[in-house]
């Protein structure tokens, strides 16, 4: 009786420990990018390349709001940001530099290399919106 109790508590710590794990992976896997800097390297990734609604969904909802519908579009919107920012979709490489995170902030330093051989250095914040990294302006 007392070896079965034992069994039993044993079942049920593991059980418990197999429940946690889970959960967290599952909030964690909901993330597509799982640090700041991965998010920035997937931002100029998807603007080199035009794809700019994965690019959007990067941003937080305020920026590419203003992006879409404000003053933002006037200037082209994230397409003309996308395009200034990767010289036309001549960008190539993102080199982090650093990565600062603190909570649900963080800032990224940052080099982007060109096809012409130019470079430029660059800063960004990001914030945590709804468990995932969105970069704010």
């Amino acid at each position: 009786m007392c070896e079965m109790k034992g069994t039993i508590s044993l079942l049920a710590i593991s059980l418990l420990m197999l429940v946690a794990v889970l959960a967290f992976a599952i909030l964690t896997g909901f993330a597509p990018y799982g640090s700041p800097a991965e998010v920035i390297k997937t931002f100029y990734s998807a603007c080199n390349s035009g794809n700019y609604s994965v690019a959007g969904r990067l941003l937080v909802p305020e920026a590419n709001w203003v992006l879409t519908r404000h003053i933002g579009a006037v200037d082209g919107g994230l397409r003309g940001i996308c395009d200034e920012a990767t010289k036309q979709g001549h960008l190539q490489k993102v080199e982090i530099l650093q990565q600062e995170v603190r909570g649900e902030v963080a800032q990224v330093r940052y080099m982007l290399y060109y096809a012409d051989g130019s470079a430029i250095e660059e800063s960004q914040g990001l914030v945590v919106k709804r468990w995932v990294w969105k970069i704010a302006p």
